[in-house]
């Protein structure tokens, strides 16, 4: 028995069934937007673009986000009607992003609380504004606005040029690279290897490039008068898509093909590029919610305040260390900069240090223990060099990262990458000096430390300054002060699940006044920022805590994982260097020893001897300013700033406009402004009749050609007029001054004519 075809199944009853193909007609004008053909292509193509908006919308990134279909819809509606209209490329996207814009701007607005459009419109400029000075300027923002007017904009940008590709290119591998980069982008931040919608896209895709390959032919052959039956593009998606279904079955359905630790390995060394540029740009974008278990600390120049986050038992290193006695802290990074959203590592040197090479980081101090450690990285903390305490000799070369001086260490970074297995061999060192040394350390705090240790901004919220000076007002010294703070900030609940931070308000005011909980990072950051308050250096330090539960039995061997992410803040001390306290109480306090134990690091006797501990030639360098230290980088005020950085854009966007413009007029008089009239208007008239999409045969002389465009364009008008003059130009024959008039004029009509067939759909 013969399988019915699609062409007998569509036939129309009553009419003889006809099986020997046509050569179907493409329709012309408006009809060409309600073609059956390209009616399909574009469902299949919004079926796969707006399943990639669905994933992306239902994953709710940020709170407030708005639905994408309406915007991804009319990108695409755009990029398919825009695509069959014979205008310039150049004048059509203007006109494109132009619409795109205001409806964006329309979705954008609907999500900005505000009395009326105007209200919201100028909280759109002014926190956009001050979301640019924090990316310019290496600041951090908490600020979602950003996040959705990305997102929006680039939803519309990414379904016009989707439907672009795919109606104006016919190229099915340009239509699906703008979904395929989001869905890329989306899926590498979600925990696991695949998802449903990746299948879909592939399906889809599939599907997508079968059938545009199939319209290229067709299209070919129509051109070529070759016959073919008219519903062909139904029965090769009919075979393509009963295919997919069968091989995407066949992948699924090996043995534990969803499973395989192969397919995962290679699969985040696919996303890997992705999620690595993201790393830099995270600071500006710390109010989207990650469902990935990616690190909490980044170790890089900026420490954001996150609000809630998960800890993973994700594996980062293996430590193998002295015995300890208490838990103690392998120190990544530290940071001097606060600021309302987050911390800065603020301006520093480099410098590089040969293996086993000692610092100067316990030069003229007292009362410092060395303790060494082997550590084996598990490829999730960069080039970072851990050490326990303030780093002091490394079995690696490394780079130093400091200020002022090389004693004032900030961070080490090994020369050669560390991968997945590194071994190196760090040693660091701690105070262990007892509590009534600290409590006699005094306050003659060298000039480095008072010029950058006191750093405040300068709106600093004054409940925090007061709580702080009530606290400190009971004790008489430094270290006294210290644990005052620290006591009262450890009777704060330990929440992982804190909320963001309100927009515009202190991260540390809100921990300690509204949330009344929160993590290590929030304790930490409180108890630094309280001390400088009351005049006593401090800074925060980040790294992993080495706790007992991930110690193997018997052994100073821990298995450190991301949920030992911890922060500390280290308080100086006249004489005997940072000091660790711990403000969180998911940890014990740092136990002082009640004596100076014998493996306590000597200083230099000659230096200490002298009375100022050597730190007499810095003060010079760092005047005293009355003990505040501030360094002026941060400015009064933004908003000034924020509108020449919108005006800035708008200017930008113009000079975009007005470089097109001149590029259409260059493209117009290329090659033909400095010719005789004949040669210059025969010129134009071939050139437009090409953008029209009737250009010249190879074998056609212009007067063959001028008759061709008679027979195309029936009111083209004297165009056989500018075809003899240009060949009796071409024989050297120069045009008299009334020729030249009466060819002026028939330009003018042949333009007019083909300018209207070029506005029109095709």
């Amino acid at each position: 028995m013969r399988q019915a075809s699609w062409n007998e199944m569509f036939a129309s009853r009553g009419e003889p069934t006809t099986l020997a193909p046509q050569v179907p007609q493409e329709p012309r004008g408006w009809r060409r937007l309600f073609w059956w053909e390209d009616l399909l292509t574009f469902g299949l193509l919004g079926a796969i673009f707006l399943t990639v908006i669905g994933a992306i919308d239902q994953a709710r990134w940020v709170d407030d986000m708005p639905s994408l279909f309406p915007i991804a819809l009319l990108g695409l509606l755009m990029g398919a009607l825009l695509a069959r209209v014979r205008w310039p490329e150049g004048f059509v996207h203007l006109l494109a992003i132009s619409v795109g814009a205001a409806a964006a701007l329309g979705q954008i607005l609907a999500v900005i609380p505000g009395p009326h459009p105007v209200a919201r419109f100028e909280t759109l400029t002014t926190r956009m504004g001050a979301w640019f000075d924090a990316a310019f300027t290496g600041g951090i923002s908490n600020d979602d606005l950003p996040f959705i007017v990305l997102v929006v904009a680039l939803s519309w940008l990414g379904a016009y040029l989707s439907a672009w590709a795919a109606f104006r290119w016919q190229n099915a591998w340009l239509a699906l690279i703008p979904g395929g980069t989001a869905l890329l982008m989306h899926i590498s931040f979600l925990p696991g290897q695949f998802s449903f919608t990746f299948v879909v896209f592939l399906f889809g895709g599939a599907l997508l490039i079968t059938r545009l390959h199939l319209m290229e032919r067709a299209r070919a052959w129509r051109q070529d008068g070759t016959p073919y039956p008219e519903m062909l593009s139904l029965s090769v998606l009919h075979a393509t898509f009963w295919l997919a279904v069968v091989l995407v079955s066949l992948a699924w359905l090996l043995p534990q093909a969803n499973e395989a630790q192969a397919v995962e390995s290679v699969w985040r060394k696919a996303t890997a590029p992705v999620t690595e540029r993201m790393e830099g740009i995270s600071r500006l974008f710390i109010s989207v919610s990650s469902r990935k278990g990616v690190s909490v600390h980044r170790y890089d120049d900026v420490l954001p305040f996150l609000g809630a986050i998960e800890l993973p038992e994700t594996k980062v290193l293996e430590v193998t260390t002295e015995p300890l006695g208490q838990p103690r802290y392998l120190r990544a990074r530290t940071y001097y900069f606060y600021t309302p959203t987050g911390w800065k590592r603020g301006s520093s040197q480099t410098s590089s240090l040969d293996r086993y090479a000692i610092t100067a980081v316990d030069e003229l101090l007292q009362l410092r223990q060395a303790i060494t450690s082997r550590i084996i990285t598990a490829g999730h903390t960069g080039d970072t060099i851990l050490t326990i305490g303030q780093p002091r000799r490394v079995d690696e070369p490394v780079r130093l990262q400091w200020w002022a001086i090389q004693r004032d260490i900030l961070g080490v970074d090994a020369k050669d990458r560390l991968r997945e297995g590194s071994v190196y061999e760090s040693v660091g060192s701690i105070s262990v000096a007892p509590e009534v040394v600290l409590r006699a350390a005094g306050s003659d705090y060298p000039g480095w430390v008072l010029a950058r240790y006191l750093q405040l901004p300068s709106d600093f919220p004054s409940s925090v300054s007061n709580l702080a000076g009530d606290l400190a007002a009971r004790e008489a010294t430094a270290y006294g002060q210290a644990t005052a703070i620290e006591r009262y900030l450890r009777a704060i609940p330990y929440d992982l699940d804190v909320p963001n931070t309100p927009l515009g308000e202190d991260a540390v005011e809100y921990f300690l006044f509204e949330a009344e909980r929160g993590y290590f990072d929030y304790h930490a950051s409180a108890m630094v920022v309280m001390l400088r308050s009351v005049g006593i250096p401090a800074r925060l330090a980040v790294g992993y805590a080495l706790r007992d539960e991930e110690r193997a039995a018997s052994t100073d061997r821990y298995t450190v994982t991301e949920q030992s992410a911890f922060a500390w803040p280290e308080v100086y001390f006249p004489g005997l260097g940072w000091v660790e306290f711990n403000p969180t109480p998911s940890l014990p306090t740092v136990e002082r020893p009640s004596a100076v134990p014998i493996a306590a690091i000597d200083g230099d006797s000659d230096s200490e001897s002298s009375g100022d501990l050597g730190f007499g030639a810095l003060e010079d360098l760092f005047p005293d300013d009355g003990g505040t230290g501030l360094e002026n980088l941060e400015t009064a005020s933004s908003s000034d700033r924020n509108r020449w950085v919108l005006i800035g854009v708008m200017a930008g966007l113009a000079t975009i406009a007005v470089a097109a413009a001149g590029g259409l007029r260059y493209a117009w008089l290329r090659e033909l402004s400095g010719l005789a009239p004949p040669a210059r208007l025969w010129g134009q008239t071939v050139r437009l009749a090409s953008w029209s999409r009737i250009p010249p045969a190879p074998h056609q002389t212009p007067r063959e050609f001028a008759r061709s465009l008679r027979d195309e364009v029936p009111d083209l008008g004297e165009a056989d007029v500018l075809a003899d003059a240009y060949v009796r130009h071409r024989f050297a024959e120069q045009p008299e001054e009334a020729e030249a008039a009466r060819l002026e004029e028939a330009w003018r009509s042949v333009r007019a004519a083909l300018l209207r067939r070029l506005l029109r759909l095709r």
